[in-house]
C-alpha cells in the first residue's frame, strides 16, 4: 500500500549549522540537525554550554524543538498557487456550477433522448447509483445487467422525477449456490426466501433461492461463499457483506464508532425521509458483528490451521504478544539464562499494571444469556476461575494510597450501586505499551489485592525469565507481603522459584508518595532499566476510554469479547509501527546519551581537584545502596526540618544587618583601603539605586528611602572624586580632550555619575591616566569580585532551593504563613539578582580589561536561563507555549513585556520550573555548578563538599547511565523484533500444509494462501526493520565502542519514518490485521 513517507536526516553538527531542507527523488526530506556533545568546561567557548547543547544560535531566535535535543526547523516548500494554499476560497466563485451539477444530476442528464445505453429503446426510464456513467437503461436492459448484481441500488424515472426501485420491483430472483448465470434446476416458481441483506450503501430486500441439489452445502456455506454473513445458521433470512463488516470493524477500533450509530447510518441511507418501512436488524446486526470480530481473532491466532479447531484454543492464544519483549525460544539467544550479571539485564521482563475506573460495566443481562465467546482466550482472564479466586478472599479490603490521588482513587469508588464492575485492570509492557495476554480483568469493587494479584500473576503464565521489573502506581505497598500473597495464588499462576521481581513505581506517580519512597522505587536511579518510564499502561487507558460509554452498557459476554478486540486492535497498531517507534527512540537516545555522558565527566573533572575523597564516598555510597537499598540513599538530601527555617532567617538577617552597617557613616570617608574596592562598592550601589528608580508607585516612605541613599551615595561619590586625583591623575585632561564631551550625570541623581576606574577606559588611555599597576590591581579585584559573585549567586540557589521544598512541605495553608514565605522568597530572589547584577559587571570590567580569551570558558557570559538551581530546568518549548496560553486566557500579552512588570518595573518571564520531580531523565545543569572549580561556599565546615553538590553528583551519574543502558536496551530490542518476524514467518509456512488430508481442496487451498501470506508480511516486516534500522544501530554500536566520547566527525545519519505518526491499517481483502 502506498504511504507518503518524508525522510529524516539524523546529523551530529556543531552549533553554528543550521537545518536545512533538501529533496531526493520528488520526496519531502526533512533534516534534523543534532549538536555534538560539548567539550569539557575547560575547553569550552564564550558560548552558553546549553544554547550549545540545544543548538541555538545567539544571533536567531531558538527553533522548534523536536523531542531530543537538538534544534529542529521544519522548512516547508513554498506553495506556488493560491489555489493549493486557499483552495475554499477560490472554490467560492465556482460553487455555483457544483451546486448546478449536483441538481443535473436529480434530472435524466444531457444524454436520455440517444435511447437506452444498451439496447438504444427511445423511452429508458432506468438508472442505477452504483454503476458507473449514471447511464440511462430500459427495463430490460436493467434486469439483464442486475441478475447478478442484488445490492446496486435501482431508480425509475415516474411523474416527472427518480424513484427509489428495488429488485423485488423488478420481480428479480437471485441464485446462490451455483456459479453466475446458472440456475439450480430443483428451485422452483415460488420457492424463492424473503431476504435482508446489510450493505454498506444500505438495507436491502431480496428474494434469494437457495441450492436444493443433492450434496449441496448448507444454507450457510452457500451465504459465505458470495460474501454474506449469515444471522443465523439456521434458516437464514438476514445476512451482512463482508465488506460491510470490514468497514464497521475498522470504524468501530479505529474511531470507536458504536453499532447502534452505524446501523442507524445505514437506516438512513435506505430511508432517509422515513415513509417507507426498513426492515428492523438492528439485533442480528450486533450479533454479526460481535461473531465476525471473535472468528477473525481466531484465523489470526492460526486456529483455523489447527486440527483441534477453535474449541481447541489455549489460554490467552488469540491475544497477540509484544514482539519486542523477550520471549525464550523464539528471540532470545541459546544460554541467555547463563548470561553474567553485567549482560542479564538486557533480558527482563517490564511490566506495568495498574486499574481504570473509567471502564465501568452496568448489571446488564447474564452470563448465562450473554456467554463470552472467547472465555480467558485473549487479554481478559476467564471470569469462572477469577471469580471463583476472587470468592475466597471476598472479606480483602481494597487497597490503601500512601500518596495524593487517594482523594481522586475514593471518587472513582462511589457510587457503584447497579454496576457489576467498578473498573478494569490490566497489565500492558512498560517499554512497547501492549497489552499483556490475560492481564484483564474486571474489578467488582474497589482496587484490592486478590484482583490486582491475579491479573498481575495470569499475565506471566508460563514465564521462564529470571527478572521480572514490575511497575505500579502504589508499588511501594503492593510490594509488602507479595510473595505470602504469592503463595495463595493457584497452581497455573505460579511463579517459577527462580524469578526475581523489582518492584517500581511509574514516574509520573512517584512524586505525591512521601520522600521514603522516592529512592527505593525511582525508575531514575534504578540499574538496567534504561529510560523506561512505567506510565504505558496510562497511556493505553487514554485510548480505550475513548470507548467506556458504549461498553458499560453490555452483557458480561459482550463486554469482555469487545475488550479483546480493542486490545487487540491497538496491540496491531504498536505492532505496524515499531519500525518506526524503535527507530525514534533510538534517534533521540544516541545524542543523549552522548550529551549528559559528557556532562557527567565535565562535572566529575570538575569536582576532582582536592576531592578525590568525596568522590570515592559518592562512589561507594552509590554502590552499597544499589546492593542494599536499606543503606542511606545517595539520591535524598536530609530531610527538612522546621527549626532549620529559623536559622536560615537569621542567617539573612545578620548580612542585611553588615550591609546596612557597611552603608553607614563609616562609609563617607575613604578609608585607608584600596581605592578601587571603593569604586567597585559605589558601582555597586549606584546599579542598585537604578533598579530602586524603576519601582512604580512609590510609597512616602519608600521615596524618603530613596532621598537618603542618594545622599549618603553623593558623599561618597564627592570623596572618590577627591581620591581620584591621587590613583588617575591623567582623568581630567583626558576627559576634556574627548569630543563629543562625556555625560557627567547630576548631583540630584548621583546614580547617574559615571564612575571611572582603568577598566572604563580604552586600553591606549590607561597608561597616560592611571597611576601604575592599577589596571593590574583592579583585574586581581574584578576577577575575585566575578568568582564571589558567582559562588554567591551559587549559595542564594541552593537557599532558593531549600526555601521552595520547606514551603512545599510545612507552610500552612493560612495567608499570613504564606505572606511570610512569600516576603522570605522575594529577599532570596533580590539576592539572585544581586549577585548576578556583580557577576555581570565584573566580567563586563574583565572583557574590557583582558579582551577575549581562555579565561572566559570558565568565567562564561551569564544569560537569563542560567540562573537555576540544581533541582531546576528550564521551561521546553512544549510548556512556553502552554505557559503564553495560560497568559492569554488570563488577559495578559502572549510574552511578557512592559505590562507584566516586577516591582522594579521590569519584565517578568517564567523560565524556569523549581522543585523538579518529573523531567529528571533529560535535565541539565547550567555551567555555573561546573565552572572554576570549588570555592568555600561549595564546602561544609570539615572541608567536605555540600550534600547537594552530592546529590546532583549522584543524579548526573544516573542520568549517564541510564542513557547509555537505553542505548543497549533498544538495539537489543530492534533484534529481538527481527528474529521474533522470522520464527513467525517460519510458524506459518508450517502451517500452510496443516488439515490437508481432513478438508476439501477449495479449503486447503484456502488456509494455504493464508498461511503464505502471513508468513509473507512478516518476512517483509523483517526486510523492511532491518534496513530501517541498520544505520542507527551501526551509529549506536559506534558510539558505545568510542565510550561516548565526541563522534561529531562522523558521516552525518540519514534515517527514513513514516509521515503519519500511525501507520495506517492493511486494506488486505482476508482482513488479516
Amino acid at each position: 500500500m502506498d504511504r507518503k513517507r518524508k525522510r529524516v536526516v539524523y546529523k551530529h553538527t556543531s552549533a553554528e549549522q543550521g537545518t536545512s531542507v533538501a529533496n531526493a527523488s520528488k520526496r519531502r526530506v526533512r533534516v534534523e540537525h543534532h549538536p555534538a556533545p560539548p567539550r569539557s568546561p575547560e575547553k569550552q567557548s564564550t558560548h552558553d554550554i546549553f544554547d550549545q547543547l540545544m543548538g541555538f544560535d545567539d544571533d536567531q531566535p531558538p527553533p522548534v524543538l523536536s523531542e531530543g535535543p537538538a534544534a529542529l526547523k521544519i522548512k516547508v516548500k513554498a506553495k506556488r498557487y493560491e489555489n493549493s494554499d486557499h483552495p475554499v476560497k477560490t472554490w467560492i466563485p465556482m460553487r455555483d456550477d457544483y451546486k448546478d451539477g449536483l441538481l443535473q444530476l436529480k434530472g435524466r442528464g444531457p444524454w436520455w433522448c440517444k435511447g437506452c445505453a444498451l439496447c438504444g429503446h427511445s423511452d429508458p426510464t432506468w438508472r442505477c447509483d452504483d454503476c458507473f456513467g449514471n447511464r440511462l437503461l430500459c427495463r430490460g436492459c436493467v434486469i439483464q445487467q442486475h441478475r447478478d448484481q442484488p445490492l446496486h441500488l435501482l431508480q425509475e424515472w415516474d411523474n416527472g422525477y427518480f424513484q427509489r426501485r428495488t429488485s423485488q420491483d423488478l420481480d428479480l430472483r437471485f441464485q446462490i449456490g451455483h456459479p453466475f448465470g446458472e440456475d439450480c434446476p430443483f428451485n422452483y416458481s415460488g420457492t424463492s426466501r424473503p431476504f435482508v441483506v446489510l450493505d454498506n450503501n444500505g438495507i436491502h430486500s431480496l428474494n434469494i433461492d437457495f441450492c436444493r441439489c443433492s450434496g449441496a452445502a448448507s444454507e450457510v456455506a452457500q451465504l459465505l461463499n458470495v460474501g454474506w454473513f449469515p444471522a443465523t445458521h439456521q434458516d437464514p433470512s438476514t445476512a451482512a457483506t463482508l465488506s460491510l463488516l470490514r468497514r464497521f470493524h475498522k470504524l468501530n477500533l479505529q474511531a470507536r464508532l458504536p453499532g447502534y450509530d452505524f446501523y442507524n447510518s445505514l437506516v438512513l441511507l435506505t430511508n432517509a425521509a422515513g415513509l417507507g418501512k426498513v426492515p428492523d436488524r438492528l439485533q442480528q446486526f450486533m450479533n454479526m458483528v460481535r461473531e465476525y470480530r471473535h472468528l477473525q481473532m481466531c484465523i489470526r491466532a492460526g486456529r483455523g490451521h489447527d486440527l483441534g479447531g477453535i474449541a481447541g484454543t489455549q489460554p490467552g492464544e488469540l491475544a497477540m504478544p509484544c514482539r519486542a519483549c523477550p520471549h525464550p525460544g523464539i528471540n532470545l539467544p541459546d544460554g541467555w539464562e547463563n548470561a553474567p550479571p553485567e549482560v542479564a539485564w538486557i533480558y527482563r521482563q517490564f511490566v506495568s499494571e495498574d486499574a481504570n475506573f473509567k471502564m465501568k460495566g452496568r448489571a446488564q443481562s447474564t452470563r448465562e444469556n450473554d456467554p463470552t465467546l472467547g472465555p480467558g482466550w485473549a487479554y481478559m482472564v476467564a471470569s469462572d476461575s477469577y471469580l471463583k479466586f476472587l470468592a475466597e478472599h471476598i472479606d480483602e479490603d481494597e487497597i490503601s494510597h500512601c500518596v495524593s490521588f487517594a482523594a481522586l482513587w475514593s471518587a472513582n469508588n462511589k457510587r457503584s450501586k447497579g454496576l457489576r464492575a467498578t473498573g478494569i485492570g490490566s497489565v500492558s509492557c512498560s517499554r512497547h505499551e501492549m497489552f499483556r495476554p490475560l492481564g484483564t480483568g474486571d474489578l467488582q469493587k474497589g482496587e484490592k489485592y486478590s484482583n490486582m494479584d491475579y491479573l498481575w500473576f495470569s499475565s506471566l503464565i508460563g514465564i521462564t525469565l529470571l527478572t521480572i521489573v514490575a511497575s505500579y502506581d502504589i508499588a511501594c505497598q503492593w510490594c509488602r507481603n507479595f510473595w505470602t500473597r504469592a503463595k495463595h495464588m493457584p497452581d497455573d499462576l505460579q511463579l517459577p522459584d527462580w524469578v526475581q521481581v523489582i518492584f517500581k513505581v511509574p514516574k509520573f506517580h512517584l512524586p505525591p508518595h512521601v520522600k521514603k519512597c522516592h529512592g527505593p522505587f525511582s525508575f531514575n536511579f534504578t540499574k538496567g532499566v534504561g529510560r523506561t518510564d512505567g506510565e504505558g499502561v496510562e497511556r493505553n487507558w487514554s485510548w480505550l476510554n475513548l470507548a467506556a460509554r458504549s461498553i458499560s452498557v453490555m452483557g458480561p459476554g459482550s463486554r469482555e469479547d469487545t475488550i479483546d478486540d480493542l486490545c487487540a486492535f491497538f496491540n496491531w497498531k504498536k505492532t505496524v509501527d515499531l519500525g518506526n517507534s524503535l527507530l525514534r527512540k533510538m534517534v533521540l537516545a544516541i545524542p543523549q546519551a552522548m550529551i549528559h555522558s559528557r556532562a557527567f565527566h565535565s562535572f566529575t573533572n570538575g569536582l576532582r581537584e582536592g576531592h578525590e575523597g568525596d568522590l570515592a564516598k559518592w562512589e561507594k555510597m552509590v554502590r552499597d545502596w544499589e546492593m542494599d537499598q536499606e543503606n542511606p540513599s545517595p539520591y535524598d538530601y536530609t530531610e527538612v526540618e522546621a527549626k532549620t527555617m529559623t536559622e536560615v532567617l537569621a542567617r539573612i538577617a545578620a548580612e542585611e544587618h553588615a550591609a546596612v552597617a557597611r552603608d553607614g557613616a563609616s562609609a563617607l570617608t575613604v578609608k585607608p583601603g584600596p581605592f578601587l574596592i571603593e569604586g567597585i562598592e559605589i558601582q555597586q550601589t549606584q546599579a542598585t539605586l537604578q533598579l530602586e528608580v524603576k519601582r512604580p508607585n512609590r510609597t512616602t516612605i519608600q521615596a524618603t528611602t530613596l532621598q537618603r541613599s542618594r545622599t549618603v551615595l553623593l558623599a561618597k561619590v564627592k570623596v572618590l572624586h577627591d581620591e581620584q586625583a591621587k590613583y588617575m591623575p591623567g582623568l581630567k585632561t583626558w576627559l576634556s580632550q574627548q569630543t563629543p564631551a562625556l555625560p557627567t550625570g547630576n548631583n540630584a541623581q548621583p546614580e547617574t555619575i559615571p564612575i571611572y576606574l582603568p577598566s572604563s577606559l580604552p586600553p591606549d588611555a590607561r597608561a597616560v591616566v592611571c597611576a601604575p599597576s592599577l589596571v593590574q590591581q583592579e583585574d586581581a579585584l574584578r576577577y575575585a569580585q566575578a568568582q564571589e559573585a558567582l559562588h554567591s549567586l551559587r549559595s542564594n540557589l541552593r537557599t532558593r532551593t531549600f526555601a521552595h521544598q520547606f514551603k512545599r512541605r510545612h507552610v500552612a495553608n493560612s495567608q499570613g504563613a504564606y505572606t511570610k514565605s512569600r516576603e522570605l522568597l522575594d529577599g532570596i530572589e533580590r539576592r539572585i539578582g544581586s549577585a548576578s547584577s556583580r557577576y555581570r559587571a565584573a566580567r563586563e570590567a574583565l572583557l574590557h580589561l583582558r579582551g577575549s580569551g581562555a579565561w572566559e570558558e570558565e568565567l562564561q557570559e551569564l544569560k537569563k536561563e542560567d540562573i537555576r538551581g540544581m533541582n531546576e530546568r528550564l521551561l521546553n518549548e512544549q510548556e512556553k507555549e502552554e505557559n503564553r496560553k495560560a497568559r492569554l486566557l488570563a488577559g495578559l500579552p502572549e510574552d511578557a513585556t512592559g505590562n507584566d512588570l516586577d516591582e522594579y518595573g521590569q519584565p517578568v518571564e517564567l523560565t524556569t520550573l523549581f522543585n523538579l520531580e518529573t523531567g529528571e531523565g533529560r535535565r541539565q545543569l547550567s555551567w555555573i555548578w561546573y565552572s572554576g572549580g570549588v570555592r568555600a561556599s561549595d564546602v561544609n565546615g570539615d572541608g567536605s563538599l555540600h550534600e547537594d553538590i552530592r546529590v546532583e553528583w549522584t543524579k548526573a551519574r544516573a542520568r549517564a547511565d541510564r542513557w547509555r543502558e537505553e542505548l543497549i536496551l533498544l538495539d537489543e530490542e530492534m533484534r529481538r523484533v527481527l528474529e521474533f518476524c522470522l520464527w513467525k514467518a517460519r510458524w506459518w509456512e508450517e502451517r500452510s500444509e496443516s488439515r490437508a488430508s481432513e478438508v476439501t481442496a477449495e479449503l486447503q487451498e484456502g488456509l494455504r494462501a493464508y498461511a503464505l501470506a502471513q508468513a509473507a508480511r512478516e518476512r517483509a516486516w523483517e526486510s523492511a526493520w532491518r534496513g530501517k534500522w541498520a544505520a542507527v544501530r551501526d551509529r549506536s554500536k559506534t558510539v558505545m565502542r568510542d565510550q561516548l566520547v565526541d563522534v561529531s566527525e562522523l558521516v552525518p545519519l540519514e534515517v527514513e519514518l513514516d509521515e503519519e505518526e500511525e501507520m495506517e491499517l492493511d486494506n488486505a481483502d482476508d482482513d488479516d490485521e
